[in-house]
Parts: structure tokens; sequence; C-alpha cells
């Protein structure tokens, strides 16, 4: 089979990915599987909105699911699932690929991307992150998705912003962990007057604690002159964790506290007052409480899985095993409750 190559288009500015498929032997495959891939591969082709990409990803399982022995349809869907954010599946997925392919000539290289992965991933749990998605591009770090009620809205970022710099900091051709590292070692210079009235706009004069601020040169998707989003370091950190399915037993069945998982996405509008809600309720909780968020659009089968009918859907586990939930908008006393009875041991 060729390398197929993909010419993406990535909130309007066409951008190159290739997947490169393993030179292999191919064992007989099911011309089922190699529709899917091929229409996996014509979704990113014409791809102009993050749900495109999803929807390739998709495409690129049903092929695996048909051919599970297939080692080129793994290694695909592993540089897909790295490109959009989804480290754990793309780890996932180069696992199944190296099993299937034992001498894999590109083994190193293969086992090199696991490692920046785990890396990633081990980044983003130290910030937290819930309701935002970077991707890392050459000219900068793309905004692909941020949810209105998250901490980082509050910097001014909006869904397509292209990130220039951090501060004095260029992050253009940076990989995500280290923009992260970036963002945790920022220190603007400031007089207190300045920093004074950056604090008062960013936090509105509530903050009691010392913060950084943080400045971003963002490029505005449509618009030709570059602009400065504010923030501080406290916006990119939060008590809860944004998973992919993949990590779903790892980071929820197998937790030793009780988690909380809220189910959300970006359409969702009581999302945007609920998940607030649940962000400013779980400081009282640290070291009680594990929280993670789950977007159902990017996690359709999870959510299948666990029959979530409407959104927001929040649930509780302990010891793996779900309690009663509750869905749709619930008033920030009934969180309260299911929040105290969650820490109830």
């Amino acid at each position: 089979m060729k390398r197929a190559s993909m010419n993406c288009i990535l909130m309007t500015l066409a951008i190159l990915l290739l997947l490169p498929l393993p030179l292999f032997a191919q064992q007989d495959v099911p011309e089922g599987a190699r529709g899917h891939f091929k229409a996996g591969v014509a979704l990113i082709e014409k791809a102009n909105k993050p749900a495109d990409f999803l929807a390739a990803i998709t495409e690129f399982e049903a092929a695996a699911a048909l051919a599970p022995q297939w080692p080129d349809i793994h290694y695909n869907l592993a540089k897909l699932a790295a490109e959009i954010d989804k480290p754990a599946k793309a780890i996932k997925e180069y696992r199944t690929y190296l099993t299937l392919v034992p001498a894999a000539a590109d083994r190193a290289a293969v086992e090199g991307e696991m490692a920046r992965m785990k890396k990633l991933m081990a980044s983003k749990r130290k910030i937290g992150l819930p309701g935002v998605k970077f991707v890392a591009m050459a000219d900068g770090i793309w905004v692909l998705q941020i949810f209105p009620g998250s901490r980082v809205a509050k910097t001014g970022l909006q869904r397509g912003d292209k990130i220039v710099t951090v501060d004095n900091t260029n992050v253009a051709g940076m990989n995500l962990a280290d923009f992260f590292k970036t963002v945790e070692t920022s220190s603007l210079g400031l007089s207190k007057a300045s920093a004074a009235r950056l604090l008062t706009r960013l936090t509105g004069g509530d903050e009691k604690t010392s913060v950084t601020v943080m400045m971003l040169k963002v490029k505005r998707a449509g618009d030709d002159k570059e602009i400065w989003a504010l923030g501080t370091k406290e916006m990119f950190h939060s008590q809860i964790l944004e998973i992919e399915e993949d990590e779903f037993e790892s980071e929820v069945l197998k937790a030793t506290l009780p988690v909380v998982v809220t189910f959300w996405n970006s359409g969702c509008e009581p999302c945007r007052q609920f998940v607030p809600v649940v962000e400013a309720e779980s400081p009282k909780y640290a070291g009680k409480i594990k929280f993670v968020n789950v977007n159902v659009d990017e996690n359709m089968k999870l959510a299948q899985q666990l029959a979530v009918k409407g959104i927001p859907t929040m649930m509780v586990f302990k010891g793996g095993a779900l309690v009663p939930s509750d869905t749709g908008k619930l008033p920030q006393e009934r969180v309260e409750e299911i929040l105290k009875s969650a820490a109830a041991r």
C-alpha cells in the first residue's frame, strides 16, 4: 500500500499531515476494511473542523475492527490520534502495531513516539486543562477546542486562535509538552501597579494569593492583526482532568479515590453553567475525590457503553462501581450533596 498523504485544513489554515504506512508485505485485508480506511483518508483530506478528524478516527477504527491483524491501520490510528491530542489512544495503537510487527524496522522511532505521548500525558495531568484542547503546529499552538466556562477561557482565548508567544518565548514549532512547560515556567516582569491592574481585570479582584501574569500573543482566525490574551498560570490549572475513553479504566475504574465524572460537550448550553460549578467546588475535596471530565462528542463509544442519555451527566464511581447518577443541569445545592456523599467513605 502506498503512503497516505493527506492535505488537512484546520481552522481555515491548510496543514499537511503525513500518515506513512509501514512498508511490510500485506496479508489479505478485507475490502470492507480498506473501504473504511479510504473513507477516513477522504475525511481528513477535506477536514475543516474537529468533527471531521473524529469521524476519520471512527472510520479507521471500523477498519481495525474488520482487520484487527492489519498493522498499517493501527499505525495510522496512532498517528492520527497523536495529531488531535489523544495521546492515550496513540500509545494503545502503537503498542498493537509493535505486537503485530515485533521486528518492525521503525520500532525505535515508534517507541520514541510512545515516550513522547507519555510525557505529554504527564504534563496534562499536572496542569488539568478541562474543557480545552491545544494542537501543536509548525506555526504555533492552536486552540482546537475551548469550553466557554473553563478557567482557560478567562484568558480571552477562543477556538481557532493560534498562540504565537508566551510572554517573550516563541512557541512556534514546540510540541505540547514543551508548551505546557513554558506556561509553567513563564514569569512576566511587571510593576506592582501594572500587575494589580491586570489581576483585577483577570480575576475581578477576588484573587487572594499571589499569581503570575502571562501575556499570550495570539493570531485570531480571520484577522490579520496579532492580539494579546492575558492570563495567569493558575488559569491553566484545575483539579479536574479531561480524559479520553482509553484512559477510563486506569483513571476511573482503578482509581483509589471516589471519582466524579462529568459528561459534557461544547454545544451543550446547560453545561456552560454546570461545569464551572463543579470546577469551583472541586478544590474543597482535594485528596478526597478525583474529578474528571469526558467530552461525549470525542468519546462516543464510552458514552454509549455507560448509557449516557443526556448532558450534562454526573456519575460517581467508588472502587470501580457506579453509584446512582444525575442528568441535566443541577442546582449547586444538589452538586454539593453529590460531592459530600461521594467523599464519605
